[in-house]
């Protein structure tokens, strides 16, 4: 069981790929001078099987206190509205946790919702507005609809059906949630022996105004669509849609992760547009090869950043996802689908944490001998620093930043 988790932690890393929570210029939040300016999820194992949610009052440099943090289980991922702050229980907990940003620095907890009723997992959120929300449930097999205000649950959309599936399977496993142009679109993860995934990236449209499923699509260029916690869908400038897949974890040969692409006014996937990143050499990368690739950042005019899992490091034992430095640094040209090692030490296999805030671009790492907290790449200079900017225990999951 211990394996499993692990297992489905590092799926959850944040396939972010891109988090609900990005710095993205839209993103509608209340400035009020003594508020945090950046929010932490941490995971602290191997030391103990938890996490903290934890506001951090400078991010211009030192060490992450726990002194206001809020303690919850472990694999923890966010998601924001304004003020709001909510700790997504990833592949630990079936619940969702709200937080209000306060003036003094501090966050205050203010309600929680079940989300799967079946497993301690939940999937992904989104926020439409101060009374509609979603969140998903993949073992129990729906999108969860509820109050973010009240954190009551205000009805449910059943995908418990063999249309959703594979092969007479009624059990499609919804993760990824994006809203555009009123339609919702949804990641199915089609387990098969979790993390094991059926062939191909599934994703299911529903309308946003009725939340009445309308038509599933699927590409078999890549496979296994979104992530569980921070595995989110993102647009770029041009309001095209990109969803990451994540090619059921490397395990099976035949399946890749990467990126596609449902472009503006489209509701079918991109013909001419595929970011497969585990079928290339990648120079500076031991052995040239990536396993699977999580936790995508879009920084805005075609710059992603990412971790990608280099199986040359894993031990001889086997995978140790905290302990063994498998993850690389990378930056990407989302539309050249060309990409390069930053000048970062590796990480742990956990990290899944990246995030910008204007010139800045923010990775939580956990090094050998460099330091475990926020390490900073510099857009301007295009230098990465060798040491943590803000030091942390644990690793960091997720990360706010206003």
């Amino acid at each position: 069981m211990r394996k499993l988790i692990l297992l489905v932690a590092c799926l959850t890393g944040g396939l972010a790929m891109v988090s609900c929570s990005d710095s993205s210029d839209d993103q509608e939040t209340t400035e009020t001078k003594g508020k945090t300016k950046m929010i932490l999820a941490i995971d602290m194992a191997p030391q103990a099987s938890m996490g903290y949610i934890v506001p951090v009052s400078d991010i211009a440099g030192g060490s992450v206190s726990f002194t206001n943090a809020h303690e919850v289980k472990s694999t923890p991922y966010l998601a924001t509205f304004k003020d709001w702050v909510f700790s997504i229980g990833g592949a630990a907990d079936a619940y969702v946790y709200k937080y209000i940003r306060n003036d003094d620095g501090t966050l205050t907890k203010t309600g929680e919702i079940q989300i799967d009723r079946m497993a301690p997992m939940a999937g992904n959120m989104l926020v439409v507005n101060e009374t509609k929300a979603y969140a998903s449930a993949p073992i129990e097999n729906k999108i969860v609809i509820f109050n973010p205000t009240t954190m009551e649950r205000t009805g449910e959309i059943d995908l418990a059906d063999t249309k959703w599936g594979v092969d007479g399977s009624n059990t499609p496993n919804p993760i990824g949630l994006f809203l555009r142009n009123d339609i919702l679109y949804i990641g199915l993860g089609q387990f098969d022996n979790m993390p094991i995934c059926k062939k191909g990236a599934h994703v299911l449209l529903v309308d946003a105004k009725t939340d009445k499923p309308i038509k599933k699509i699927v590409d078999y260029r890549l496979s296994a669509a979104t992530i569980i916690g921070v595995g989110a869908m993102f647009v770029d400038e041009k309001n095209d849609l990109y969803i990451p897949c994540w090619g059921s974890y490397g395990y099976v040969p035949e399946q890749y992760c990467g990126l596609l692409r449902i472009k503006n006014g489209e509701t079918e996937f991109d013909k001419n547009y595929c970011f497969n990143l585990t079928d290339r050499t990648w120079p500076g990368v031991e052995g040239g090869k990536l396993q699977y690739v999580l936790s995508y950042h879009y920084a805005g005019n075609g710059e992603l950043y990412f971790f990608g899992y280099c199986p040359a490091f894993i031990g001889a034992s086997g995978p140790d996802y905290i302990n063994d430095k498998t993850n690389y640094s990378f930056k990407a040209d989302l539309y050249n689908c060309t990409g390069e090692v930053l000048d970062f030490p590796r990480t742990n296999g956990y990290s899944c944490a990246i995030n910008h805030k204007n010139n800045q671009v923010y990775f939580g790492l956990v090094t050998t001998s460099n330091g475990a907290g926020l390490f900073v790449y510099d857009r301007n200079t295009k230098t990465c620093s060798q040491s943590p900017v803000i030091n942390s225990q644990g690793t960091i999951m997720d990360m706010a930043i206003y």
